[in-house]
């Protein structure tokens, strides 16, 4: 098999993947924004240390899927 037809190939995966790195990032981002909210609004009892430091990590790999997902557009573009 040539390179050219395994590349064909497999770009319905790379585009399957961005926006799968894309989405879960958003979902990513929303899930630490729903900790906050629910921390604010007394739905849940987490200390705030706590509250804080899940939603930054949940934002910041969200963060990190979403660049993630550019970059792999950005190669496939180019």
């Amino acid at each position: 098999m040539s390179q050219e037809e395994n590349n064909e190939r497999s770009q319905p995966y790379s585009n399957f993947r961005i926006v799968l790195d894309i989405g879960m990032g958003l979902l990513y981002m929303v899930l630490a924004g729903g900790v906050i909210y629910t921390r604010h609004f007394g739905t849940i009892e987490l200390p705030t240390g706590i509250v804080y430091a899940m939603s930054g990590l949940l934002s910041f790999y969200g963060g990190f899927r979403i660049y993630r997902g550019f970059v792999e557009l950005r190669r496939n573009k180019g």
